[in-house]
């Protein structure tokens, strides 16, 4: 079944009273005042579900919105909307719509808002927590706020009678969603707490490589003793419904012969249109664990699976995977784990040229809620701008025929569903502003409702949030006019296609928060962890831009253009003429709006914030010796692109007749080298020639693993890229980037020591046990407040500017 709403002008939309619909009474006496389980969230109702509360993160606030008058009729008036601390989160509200708990991402603090009372619509305490905070969720009478901080890998309890941090809970890695228990008493100490870590974990004996190799990872705990914690595995799914041509990994099925078999079904095999070579059944595992919320004895987690095996393609590539944990027995239920994108491949192909919701892929899924009996779930595709309705068959989450999906606004990223079940809102991030809709009807009452203002169009506010939408969207945008375009009046659905095929996916999938989602992939260059964009641009100057990929194959964002077409199977965000000049090392500005916006927006990601050591000084001081030649500059990569003149060739360098190098430009020695060269005068009229070297052997490439094989392109199945060294990845963040080097095959910094060479040895054989203490503890605080170094490009940039 296909819904579809036309757009809104952004003015406020008042709802219209379509039916009188039954308020939920008080809790009973005895009872929590909590209805149900709770479980963090963007978007919140009060008990009776008369006012709704939204945090806007592009607005650093909180919205307040009444959504029920008199009689349960359907108004959207905004009551308020309170400045909170930067970047929000999460919002929890107790069950008497009293007051409103918000976790500020950058801030790393948790405001509380009045939401009655003397002071109504003000902030009350600002109470400090870990860094980068996330999900939040109350106890069910209210006395206990727990708070996922990502980047500190712990949990803060808050006493929310005393406003303060009473215990923290250490659970390691990068804690994301809460949800919480509810027996139905008056007390809070006896429930149980369920965290997720946001990133999945290699399983032993596995490859980062395999689509086996990875399982998703749940901690349970007590609310009241907050220990033993229990750590709960997701199992990858053995079968993601979805099949891969592997013929170009075996010997008898392509000429040439691959570089190895490891991924070739059977060997044997000589026809390459043998279902089991061309249609071999790939696995895949849960990733990015956004949210989750308990019903009856299950966990229902959303997730985005990954399958980074070979081939790379939009179908094999990225999943929609919702995961199932037992909460009495704490433990999966992984006959209970469905891919829903398995359900949406039975779907029939809407016809061409039609703006349809039918047949879209289940991409980044970031959110879900459920009705009071379990009966009726809701999934937030958030690149695909709609909602999915499911429901439970034999305890897993089903669509269902027709597949029933709800339009809404621009990227949204949290829902809620009213006690009675007759309505849900979802939060849309870009757009500021909230969609309504009517569940009874099956139908969407308004795609958006003002939470906030937009910047306005013209502005570089505006023309940044257009490129984060650009960027996030599995549909599409207009390729030309989106400066002048108010967010609220883009549309992806009538640009369906342009990023990726039926929303399969995008750039976001792999890039959350323009950032990494900690997974090696099989690229045509060979097994790739996935970079982090916030060091693709110096934050003080959009000029220092660093070379893409391990392998310097790219040079700017534009060149990604491809990456939607070849492995996304969409068309793109240019026209044919500018298609044209996009290639590796092409143009950079200039062949679309969208493109240059996603540039825009690119060179603003930001660093998520590092706990701090009280003193780093001995680490910064064996770093400056040891690592900032090649890990310095304000970047924390010497990779620069230097060309005196872009686009470096003048011709795709890929195609039957290569490109020719400008000079000054690019050249390449051969092997994938990538070389910076300039010839210019000085101020004494004397000719300089000088180079810089951006690939680099650091020991941390084996060409004789079977992985080291390229998973897509011209070369599938060839030798993969690597020995003459890589692209030094930026040291920005690191701490949240694990796991390391090109493959993946560093899980730790301790691991990385002892693959990396340094001079004649490792850096663990070159440094101190102390020395290497000191470095690692270094590197962990490394975010966007430490002072760089000088690299190597650095000086190469100034010796050549300034003679």
């Amino acid at each position: 079944m296909d819904f579809y709403v036309m757009r809104s002008t952004g003015r406020a939309i008042g709802l219209l009273a379509l039916a009188t619909l039954s308020v939920p009474g008080s809790a009973l006496a005895g009872k929590p005042r909590s209805p149900t389980p709770t479980h963090s969230s963007t978007i919140a109702l009060t008990g009776k579900d008369k006012l709704l509360v939204v945090v806007n993160q592009e607005a650093n606030s909180l919205s307040v919105i009444q959504v029920r008058g008199k009689r349960g009729s359907d108004v959207s008036t905004k009551l308020a909307e309170i400045p909170v601390g930067l970047e929000p989160r999460c919002v929890a509200v107790d069950a008497k719509g009293k007051a409103a708990w918000v976790t500020n991402a950058v801030s790393g603090t948790v405001s509380l808002v009045a939401l009655t009372g003397k002071t109504p619509f003000s902030v009350l305490a600002e109470i400090p927590v870990g860094t980068e905070p996330r999900g939040c969720a109350l106890t069910p009478n209210g006395t206990r706020l727990f708070v996922a901080n990502m980047t500190s890998g712990t949990v803060s309890v808050i006493d929310t009678a005393a406003r303060s941090v009473v215990r923290t809970v250490a659970v390691g890695g990068s804690p994301f969603a809460v949800a919480i228990t509810n027996d139905n008493d008056k007390k809070d100490d006896d429930e149980t707490v369920f965290v997720t870590q946001f990133f999945s974990e290699l399983i032993a004996g596995k490859n980062q490589l395999a689509d086996d190799g990875r399982q998703g990872v749940v901690h349970a705990f007590p609310s009241g003793t907050l220990t033993p914690i229990k750590k709960i595995t997701l199992s990858p799914l053995a079968n993601s419904g979805f099949a891969g041509d592997r013929s170009k990994f075996c010997n008898l099925t392509t000429d040439p012969d691959p570089a190895n078999e490891f991924f070739c079904p059977d060997n044997s095999i000589a026809d390459p249109t043998n279902p089991t070579i061309m249609a071999d059944p790939q696995g895949v595992f849960p990733n990015q664990l956004a949210s989750g919320v308990i019903r009856g004895d299950a966990l229902f987690l959303p997730n985005i699976g990954a399958a980074p095996e070979p081939p790379v393609k939009f179908n094999v590539n990225v999943q929609a995977l919702v995961g199932v944990v037992d909460v009495g027995g704490q433990a999966e239920r992984a006959d209970k784990h469905v891919n829903l994108n398995a359900e949406v491949k039975a779907e029939s192909d809407p016809p061409m040229g039609v703006v349809t919701l039918a047949k879209l892929f289940g991409n980044d899924l970031v959110a879900i809620d459920a009705d009071k009996a379990g009966a009726l779930f809701l999934i937030v595709s958030r690149g695909g701008n709609f909602v999915f309705k499911a429901a439970l068959a034999d305890g897993k989450v089903t669509l269902g025929s027709p597949v029933v999906r709800f339009q809404t606004g621009n990227l949204p990223n949290g829902v809620v569903i009213s006690q009675d079940g007759k309505r849900a809102y979802v939060s849309n991030e870009v757009n500021l502003s909230i969609t309504a809709i009517d569940l009874a009807g099956n139908r969407v009452l308004a795609r958006d409702i003002p939470s906030s203002t937009p910047p306005h169009p013209g502005t570089f506010a505006h023309a940044v949030l257009v490129g984060k939408l650009a960027f996030s969207t599995a549909l599409g945008v207009p390729n030309e006019g989106l400066r002048a375009m108010a967010v609220r009046d883009i549309v992806p659905l009538e640009d369906r296609g342009k990023q990726s095929n039926s929303a399969w996916s995008s750039c976001s999938s792999c890039h959350p928060d323009g950032l990494t989602d900690n997974v090696t992939w099989s690229f045509a260059d060979g097994p790739r962890q996935t970079l982090p964009l916030n060091s693709f641009f110096a934050k003080d100057s959009p000029l220092d831009q660093r070379i893409a990929n391990w392998s310097a194959v790219r040079g700017s964002v534009t060149d990604f253009n491809n990456n939607s077409i070849a492995v996304q199977g969409g068309t793109g965000f240019a026209d044919a003429a500018a298609k044209a000049n996009i290639y590796n090392h092409g143009i950079t500005q200039g062949a679309s709006d969208a493109l240059d916006l996603q540039t825009l927006w690119v060179q603003t990601v930001r660093t998520l914030n590092e706990p701090q050591p009280a003193d780093v000084s001995a680490g910064r001081t064996v770093f400056g010796a040891q690592c900032a030649s090649c890990h310095g500059g304000a970047k924390w990569t010497k990779s620069q692109v230097l060309y005196g003149d872009d686009p470096a060739f003048t011709a795709d360098p890929l195609a039957t007749t290569p490109g020719t190098p400008r000079d000054p430009g690019v050249i390449s020695p051969g092997a994938g080298q990538i070389q910076g060269y300039s010839v210019t005068e000085n101020a004494a009229g004397t000719i300089v020639v000088a180079s810089i070297d951006f690939l680099n052997d650091v020991g941390t490439f084996n060409p004789a693993s079977p992985f080291e094989i390229r998973g897509a392109g011209g070369k599938i199945g060839q030798g993969a890229l690597g020995v003459i060294g890589f692209n030094t990845p930026s040291l920005l963040g690191v701490a949240f980037n694990a796991p390391y080097l090109h493959d993946g095959s560093a899980e730790t910094l301790d691991d990385v020591f002892a693959k990396h060479t340094l001079g004649g040895s490792t850096i663990a054989g070159t440094l101190s046990a102390a020395d290497a203490g000191d470095l690692k503890t270094f590197l962990n605080s490394i975010d966007g407040t430490t002072e760089p170094f000088t690299s190597d490009a650095d000086v190469f940039r100034d010796t050549l500017a300034g003679g």
